[in-house]
């Protein structure tokens, strides 16, 4: 394994993390600033769409359902995920409950997609649910603490994980189509959506000054380029230390932006459950690693690495001759690791007979 593409997941993790600072440092409103970043988007891949012969435009008539959903969680999605941002009492709050979504895809491709659940998803789930209630501290749980963060705010965090998670479910569902047509079509969907709330519920409000323009534009270019940035590194490295390096880079470096921009830190009980939430993730990335490091009928080197893998829910058998292999059970990564584009894999059709 290279060091490219780990590189460029830390930078798209750093890159991410100056998204969600810059996020709270605008007054912009959540439809006003999706508008423009979809706007943007709509301006970068449609081009992209029609310079690269293999792609397209239009999903095939059994994906466009899926396609249509995803989009609408996408958009719903990116809307709480600013917002909670902006109204949380640390911006690493809002992140830490964002990235914990790993942990809830996978129980909920176990649910949706059937995929094999074990002890692995179901300590991710605790970890991460654990990690949550520490960040928002509920007072029948840790009575009156300072900071407490507004029940909108708390709401809007946890239906921004559960949304990127059933995302990413979607996103499994596609596994054929294009990136680059997924983000197409989430900004055609998107922006007249956008146009018709921001218009007839919130009314517009267009930057003031040079300063709040100058917000905008790191935002809508960060969030583009950190998404694009994390697609080209799982492209060229495993899922799993692409992922761990993420989540480091994003929830890390944040924590100093907050301390030096806001002059902020925040409480041990909130640091904990960014921690608790980042460990989950990254414990789902290890799982990821494993499954691409130790392919189906490799046979295991070690009695600590069999009870290792039997841990994380990667399936052994033992052959006719006694030796024990690795079977896997249609285990997928948990994160969204859509490559930019990917030809549908072709289907033998029956022999026809006489």
């Amino acid at each position: 394994m290279g060091f490219g593409g780990l590189i460029l997941a830390l930078t798209a993790g750093i890159v991410m993390s100056v998204y969600d600072l810059t996020n709270r440092l605008t007054t912009l409103k959540a439809s006003e600033i999706l508008v423009f970043r979809q706007v943007l988007m709509l301006l970068l891949s449609a081009p992209a769409i029609h310079c690269r012969k293999d792609a397209q435009f239009v999903p095939n008539t059994e994906d466009w359902f899926i396609v249509f959903v995803r989009a609408v969680l996408s958009t719903v999605n990116m809307s709480l995920n600013i917002y909670s941002l902006q109204h949380m009492p640390y911006v690493t709050d809002a992140s830490g409950i964002m990235y914990s979504y790993p942990a809830f895809s996978a129980l909920l491709a176990c649910i949706i997609l059937k995929e094999p659940c074990g002890f692995i998803e179901v300590l991710t789930t605790i970890l991460a649910t654990a990690g949550i209630l520490m960040i928002t501290h509920p007072a029948f749980l840790f009575g009156n603490v300072a900071d407490h963060p507004p029940l909108t705010a708390i709401l809007t965090s946890i239906g921004t994980c559960i949304t990127m998670a059933l995302t990413v479910v979607m996103i499994r569902r596609l596994r054929h189509v294009s990136f680059l047509m997924m983000a197409f079509w989430n900004a055609v969907l998107g922006v007249p959506v956008m146009v018709i709330v921001t218009t007839i519920i919130q009314g517009w409000e267009l930057p003031m000054g040079w300063f709040q323009w100058l917000n905008l534009l790191i935002i809508c270019f960060s969030g583009v380029i950190g998404r694009s940035l994390f697609t080209i590194a799982v492209q060229m490295e495993s899922a799993g230390p692409v992922s761990i390096l993420y989540t480091l880079g994003v929830l890390g470096p944040l924590f100093l932006w907050q301390y030096l921009v806001l002059g902020v830190i925040p409480p041990w009980i909130s640091i904990c459950g960014v921690i608790a939430t980042g460990v989950s993730a990254i414990v789902i990335a290890v799982k990821i690693w494993l499954l691409d490091k130790y392919r189906d009928g490799v046979k295991p080197s070690s009695r600590p690495l069999v009870f290792v893998l039997w841990l994380f829910n990667i399936t052994q058998e033992r052959k006719a001759g006694g030796e024990l292999v690795i079977r896997h059970k249609n285990s997928l990564p948990a994160l969204e690791t859509v490559p930019l584009y990917q030809q549908p894999e072709a289907k033998e059709l029956p022999p026809k007979l006489n």
